[in-house]
């Protein structure tokens, strides 16, 4: 038995998904809502104390962390393989995987300086404080409240596009030995950024790499051809959320493309 914890929009829970899809593994779906603070519900906290998403529960076993649940997945389903057998084969995937953790960071600090941002400015100044406060990580507390305070104007705006900058000119180099980011199959390498690209996407984001990057453009254009990336992403995005991203994306969009092109320069 595998029960699924997660939030129909959220980027990691969208990576396990991904992979419970090209697995063909069914599961108990538990949708969280992370917009009206379900995963602050201390009985989920039990679950997963740092109250995000995906959790997965199998066999009573508790899982958290989508890039660890994704091989663990990995591991007990074993057919298709989304890794391969050699050691130094994995070891590659892992390297993509381990720089996806900290991609996620700033996937995280570009969705709250555009969407979430323009979404809690509309609340009263306690009820926004008291969404800061509720954030375990001290860290993560103190630069929610500063996007929240200077939107993509933030220091943390920058350092997430020089992070992309620099993924797309390596992904676009590992690209030119196969059309996947390790050679010729389709690995949890890939799966680990399919959700990032596409959050990108919604955010009008995705001439970061549509303008600089042809190999990166046509990978993802792959990925979302593949019948997992409706399945475990596209269906799980509820038409409104469409709408609000675009609409939030608009009035920012110029000043983020501008100031990628600086990040570029320098990647």
């Amino acid at each position: 038995m595998l029960t699924l914890y997660h939030g129909a929009t959220a980027v990691c829970a969208a990576k396990v998904r991904v992979t419970l899809a090209e697995k063909g593994v069914g599961y108990e779906s538990r949708p969280i809502n992370l917009h009206t603070g379900e995963q602050f519900d201390p009985e989920y906290m039990k679950l997963n104390p740092n109250a995000v998403v995906p959790t997965i529960v199998h066999d009573g076993r508790v899982l958290i962390e989508s890039t660890v649940i994704n091989e663990y997945l990995d591991d007990v389903f074993p057919a298709p393989a989304l890794r391969p057998a050699d050691p130094y084969g994995r070891a590659r995937v892992r390297l993509w995987t381990k720089r996806e953790d900290a991609i996620h960071d700033a996937i995280n600090t570009m969705t709250a300086s555009i969407l979430f941002r323009a979404e809690l400015m509309q609340k009263p100044p306690e009820e926004r404080r008291k969404r800061y406060e509720k954030i375990p990580d001290l860290a993560k507390r103190a630069k929610w409240a500063e996007i929240m305070d200077k939107g993509v104007e933030s220091r943390f705006v920058d350092e997430a596009l020089a992070r992309f900058a620099k993924l797309f000119r390596d992904m676009e180099k590992a690209l030119a030995d196969g059309p996947w980011l390790t050679g010729d199959d389709f690995t949890l390498a890939d799966i680990g950024l399919i959700s990032f690209f596409y959050r990108l996407e919604m955010l009008e984001c995705a001439g970061t790499w549509r303008e600089h990057f042809p190999r990166v453009t046509d990978w993802f254009e792959r990925c979302k051809a593949r019948p997992s990336f409706k399945t475990a992403i596209l269906d799980h995005v509820p038409p409104p959320a469409f709408e609000s991203y675009r609409a939030h994306s608009a009035p920012v969009r110029p000043a983020v493309e501008a100031r990628f092109r600086e990040a570029l320069k320098a990647a």
